[in-house]
């Protein structure tokens, strides 16, 4: 089992959380609950709202839309971000490839964090735009 610090120090490498202050993430790692996947598992399904978001610690997950591959998402990348920051139906299922370790982050808590702590909101604002304009 990870420890607070570990968590904080996994998340930093995401570029979405790469922004935000220590302390501040240290809120987040604080929510963030350790969690497998077998392959082929779904964690959620295109044009559904899903209420959790996956930091992947070890292993692959598929972002798919009609059937067809749209990325992998690897170790210190983060999945569903965008679906629960939106809260309306994703165009895209996310599949384990294979076997997934990963930190899993539900919407309400990371929401009431948000809410609470604007560095963390800010953060995750920097990040969003610097990979909506091709930085990271």
């Amino acid at each position: 089992m990870l420890t607070l610090l570990e968590k904080v120090s996994l998340l930093q490498k995401a570029a979405v959380f790469r922004e935000i202050r220590t302390e501040s993430l240290g809120r987040v790692a604080a929510i963030a609950h350790e969690t497998s996947f077998e392959p082929r598992h779904t964690l959620f399904r295109e044009s559904e709202n899903p209420d959790t978001l996956f930091y992947v610690l070890e292993g692959e997950v598929s972002e798919m839309q009609n059937g067809q591959e749209r990325r992998k998402i690897g170790p210190h990348e983060v999945v569903g971000i965008m679906a629960v920051l939106a809260g309306n139906p994703y165009p895209a299922s996310a599949v384990a490839t294979q076997p997934v370790q990963a930190l899993r982050i539900d919407q309400q808590d990371f929401y009431d964090i948000m809410a609470e702590d604007f560095e963390v909101t800010r953060g995750i604002l920097k990040a969003l735009v610097a990979l909506a304009t091709g930085g990271e």
